[in-house]
């Protein structure tokens, strides 16, 4: 790799079995906005895309040894014996994505501590309480209270990842990032990464979503 430090940055669409709790009600959700034709199309076409990029990923494995690489994960603020356990549990529900984590860990990548757990339980709170409102009122307390606290909580989840990466990362070493499509990452990384970038997730619910910087 030529003493470099090089990035791997996967911007996703988190599927069903990454969402936990959330899922039905997202599910829901989805197929009361765009129809239940068009959002089970859209599904299909998430895991199409990760499809893509576990093959890429495949691919990365041909020139780099697994023990060359680190692994960073939207959502996950734990690593060692406790975060491969997330990932495990995760992708036996049928997570793609921690699927992918599960065996690039298994061959020898090593996994990095890429989130805040303080401000991850802050984003927490809100959208659970986000989920359980039942009245028109509740509903719109609860986003109109999320809405003002979001970005911020987004733009200090995403210092804390970007710093995450750049002290993390050591020379002839390739990350792997995977993260919404929301986060704004790449800008806070140090210059001397040299950063790829895989984009799938291109269909028109996929873009909406991403616009809408939902989860």
């Amino acid at each position: 790799m030529n003493n470099m430090r090089k990035l791997l940055y996967i911007p996703v669409i988190h599927d069903q079995a990454d969402m936990g709790s959330l899922e039905t009600r997202l599910s829901m959700e989805g197929e009361k906005k765009y129809g239940q034709a068009a959002w089970q199309n859209h599904l299909a076409q998430v895991q199409t895309s990760w499809n893509r990029i576990e093959n890429e990923i495949k691919q990365q494995l041909n020139s780099t040894p697994a023990n060359k690489m680190r692994i960073y994960q939207d959502g996950l603020p734990k690593a060692g014996e406790i975060g491969l356990k997330i990932i495990k549990e995760i992708a036996k529900r049928g997570s793609k994505n921690y699927q992918i984590l599960d065996e690039l860990s298994r061959q020898g990548a090593q996994l990095e501590e890429a989130e805040s757990k303080e401000l991850l339980l802050q984003e927490y709170e809100y959208l659970s309480i986000l989920s359980k409102a039942t009245t028109l009122t509740e509903q719109l307390h609860a986003y109109i209270e999320f809405q003002e606290v979001a970005q911020e909580l987004l733009n200090k989840r995403d210092a804390y990842i970007a710093n995450r990466i750049n002290i993390t990362l050591k020379k002839d070493e390739l990350g792997i990032a995977f993260f919404g499509g929301k986060h704004y990452i790449i800008n806070r990384l140090d210059k001397d990464i040299t950063i790829n970038t895989i984009q799938e997730f291109k269909d028109k619910i996929s873009a909406d979503l991403i616009n809408q910087h939902s989860l």
